[in-house]
């Protein structure tokens, strides 16, 4: 839906998105208003209209069913409503003509959802440890708004809340950000004078610090899980860490080595949002999408920003009006399952309508008085409003690249990967494709003979099955340069079947599975375009081999398209996509586009379609393919420039020659 601000906008204050503090203010108010309807009677829980219901065949009592689907919507719109309150300076809100007073159905809220003998409690009685995380995010919304809650409860009732909160401690958990979730809450506790362990928080937060890479990420478990290093580490792993220095509740080397992560972290991850304010999104969780701006108020917060305050105040509101202005809200004010708009296949099966409300993160923003820099300071250009750029994080295995003329921002993936797979999951497009875009989403269209090829090189033993890397393992990065291999049969050739659940492979020796097949890919990046070398090994015949570049939404009628002998041009209105052939393929250019129930395949909404290359009938031996993938806007401006960047191209036994256009040279090594 749209929204409409009666605040408006300041052009001279905030040049880039126009919005202050007052219109941070006003959403929340407007979010608050939209849960009235759906609040429970005894406040504990939110009954928000729900499709997606992943844990029914666990609980078979209807109601445990009710109170479980309450719970997201209740505990991760607490701190969208301590964060208002202590923004606003007052606790009522007039909604359709009527006085509410959050601040009592707060305190009413928490007390029903921490007594064991209200119906609307919420504990250890689901069948899963859900309640853990989610409790974990309502004890940070209590010391938030901690003048007001805690200081206006008996002692009674504190002695109450302060068991609830324990009980989420001390239980087996798993092996990734979990551990942030009750080290969160022993914080708590400790900085409200509570019962605690801190023994426990000592070790979770040890091994939060093991899962540290370098360069401000973290990754979300050990290698055998993948190397799952996303935005987890925004809304995640630099959203609870700083959380526990605002609270002071670590020792004097914890919170050092906390804020020069974050400050790492900021540093680095402020070059992954584009010009039209969205970032470059991977991994999973997407319905989160505007926690991403935790990190850089946490910052802010802290007084420890690398940044201008600014550039984050820029940021923070850049990512929300993206999304406010691109399906953010359903009719009903509520946050949409999806990423710009409501789409179901885009979530993954943890996720309900409660779900989203982990943005409230970004409301953090409010704990700042309106008298700090952050609200009062000009906004400032993000870097790709400065310059372009192109940066290896060695850590992660990317290269971050920008471009200054058109606002984007890609990412070239070299090391991305997570353990899990299947239908409803769909990591290997979130997690593993080649390059992911602040302007271009992903195709997540998987049948019986495998994924669509957008931003990925697949490859066919019969011709109909297609499989892609699950696994790439990482050769390196330099300046505008990357690296990886992988074996496009380990894993889960073809895709995974919808029963399986994980996989762990020994990353020392990679996959155990088929290594009969095994590709190494090199991209170079040049004027913003992706020159990609694929080197093939193969021990038996394929059928056919295919690459895509970047997956263009379109609505109505097919998106136009450009195909000549060995390329092909896709163009949406709006923003186009290439990909041409130097070398190797020898099949024709071609439109990848499912024709029939295609809507929301792709992470923009709307239809898919991908300009892909084909080639086939491979013997045994080594394969080379030389491909040129781009994106460009403005109707036709700058494609046939981008087209014939290279100008010629040298194939050796052991070399890939390049000449560009502009006279200059780039050479592979195969």
């Amino acid at each position: 839906m749209e929204v409409i601000f009666e605040t408006g906008e300041d052009r001279q204050l905030s040049p880039y998105t126009g919005w202050t503090r007052k219109h941070w203010l006003e959403l929340a108010e407007k979010m608050i208003a939209a849960i009235q309807p759906y609040v429970t009677p005894g406040k504990g829980g939110l009954a928000l209209p729900n499709p997606v219901r992943w844990m029914d065949e666990y609980l078979p009592e209807p109601e445990k069913m009710r109170t479980f689907y309450w719970m997201e919507g209740y505990t991760r719109t607490r701190l969208l409503l301590a964060c208002w309150m202590v923004g606003a300076g007052r606790t009522t809100l007039t909604v359709d003509g009527r006085s509410v007073d959050i601040l009592d159905q707060f305190i009413e809220g928490l007390l029903s959802a921490s007594d064991p003998k209200h119906p609307e409690y919420i504990g250890d009685r689901y069948g899963n440890n859900q309640w853990i995380a989610e409790i974990s995010g309502v004890a940070l919304a209590i010391y938030a708004a901690r003048e007001l809650v805690w200081d206006r409860m008996s002692p009674a009732e504190r002695a109450q809340v302060s068991a609830w909160l324990l009980s989420a401690t001390g239980h087996k958990i798993s092996h990734n950000n979990w551990y942030l979730f009750v080290a969160n809450t022993h914080c708590v506790l400790k900085a409200l004078g509570e019962k605690y362990d801190q023994e426990e928080l000592d070790l979770y937060l040890q091994q939060i610090g093991d899962f540290y890479i370098g360069g401000g990420w973290f990754m979300d478990g050990d290698h055998k899980r993948g190397y799952s290093v996303e935005q987890y580490n925004a809304w995640g792993f630099h959203y609870f860490l700083p959380a526990c220095v605002y609270m002071d509740a670590v020792d004097p080397a914890w919170k050092d080595w906390i804020i020069d992560r974050l400050k790492e972290y900021v540093a680095s991850y402020r070059r992954f949002f584009g010009g039209n304010g969205a970032f470059t999104m991977w991994g999973r969780s997407w319905a989160y999408r505007v926690a991403v701006a935790a990190p850089f108020i946490w910052a802010e917060i802290l007084g420890v920003s690398p940044l201008k305050p600014g550039e984050s105040r820029r940021l923070a509101s850049g990512v929300m009006k993206y999304h406010v202005e691109n399906g953010y809200f359903q009719d009903n004010m509520t946050p949409t399952m999806g990423y710009v708009r409501e789409n179901l296949e885009l979530i993954e099966p943890y996720s309900q309508y409660g779900s989203p409300y982990w943005g409230s993160a970004a409301f953090l923003n409010l704990l700042l008085p309106e008298s700090h820099a952050f609200w009062k300071d000009r906004e400032e250009p993000l870097p790709v409003e400065q310059e372009s750029y192109c940066v290896p994080e060695p850590d992660i295995g990317m290269l971050v690249a920008g471009n200054h003329e058109t606002g984007e921002v890609q990412i070239i993936n070299h090391r991305s990967w997570h353990q899990r797979e299947g239908e409803k999951t769909k990591y290997a497009k979130k997690y593993t494709n080649f390059s992911y875009s602040s302007h271009f989403g992903i195709d997540l269209r998987r049948d019986e003979n495998g994924y669509n090829c957008d931003n990925m090189f697949s490859v066919s033993p019969d011709g109909k099955k297609y499989s892609q890397r699950i696994i790439p393992f990482f050769i390196g990065l330099d300046e505008n340069y990357g690296a990886s291999y992988y074996y496009p049969f380990a894993g889960f050739p073809f895709g995974a079947p919808e029963d399986v659940k994980a996989f762990s492979f020994d990353f020392e020796t990679e996959a155990e599975e088929d290594r009969s097949v095994k590709v190494t890919t090199q991209i170079y990046l040049k004027e913003f375009c992706q020159i990609r070398v694929h080197t093939l090994e193969t021990e038996r015949e394929l059928a056919a081999v295919r690459e895509g570049g970047f997956a263009l939404n379109y609505f109505g009628k097919v998106a136009e398209a450009v195909i000549d002998e060995d390329s092909i041009a896709l163009w949406n209105g709006k923003r186009g996509s290439f990909i041409k052939n130097l070398f190797g393929y020898a099949g024709p250019a071609r439109l990848e586009v499912l024709l029939e129930n295609t809507e929301n395949h792709h992470t923009l909404g709307g239809r898919s379609a991908t300009p892909t290359l084909t080639g086939g009938e491979l013997k045994p031996g080594r394969h080379v393919f030389v491909s040129i993938s781009g994106t460009w806007f403005g109707r036709k401006a700058g494609l046939e420039e981008q087209l014939d960047l290279v100008a010629k191209v040298d194939v050796e036994s052991d070399l890939v020659r390049l000449e560009f256009r502009d006279g200059t040279e780039y050479t592979f090594n195969i």
